[in-house]
């Protein structure tokens, strides 16, 4: 009897064990949904800090995304290689700041020279 008793008390153990990974599984699966899909998270506030030779209304256009996106869903690195693209941006910092909110940080190219090319006049940085 001994026998039957362990084997049912492994059984229990086992069942046990496994419903609770169920449970974690369940959680973890109802949590990601309520994350991405709750107004709570959504975007409701843009920081950006560093300008000075180019407007906040370029580099929000140039992130191109919209208030009322789930923080969750923005794609940061899609969004710093956008504001990358601006003429006098030399790097950008995307970051979200639970539970509402995008901060751009810029640092841009500080110009060293003027140079005349075919008779027009351009500044360069320490990259040309």
């Amino acid at each position: 009897m001994k026998i039957n008793g362990k084997k049912i008390t492994v059984i229990a153990q086992l069942t046990i064990a496994l419903s609770g990974l169920l449970l974690c599984c369940w959680t973890a699966y109802e949590g990601g949904i309520y994350l991405q899909t709750s107004p709570r998270f959504d975007v409701q506030k843009f920081a950006v800090s560093g300008l000075k030779h180019v407007g906040e209304n370029q580099v929000l256009s140039k992130a191109g995304f919209e208030l009322g996106t789930n923080v969750f869903r923005v794609n940061l690195d899609e969004i710093r290689e956008r504001v990358e693209e601006l003429q006098w941006v030399r790097y950008a910092f995307v970051q979200r700041v639970l539970p509402d909110e995008i901060i751009i940080k810029v640092v841009e190219r500080e110009p060293i020279g003027l140079a005349r090319i075919h008779g027009e006049v351009y500044a360069f940085d320490v990259d040309g």
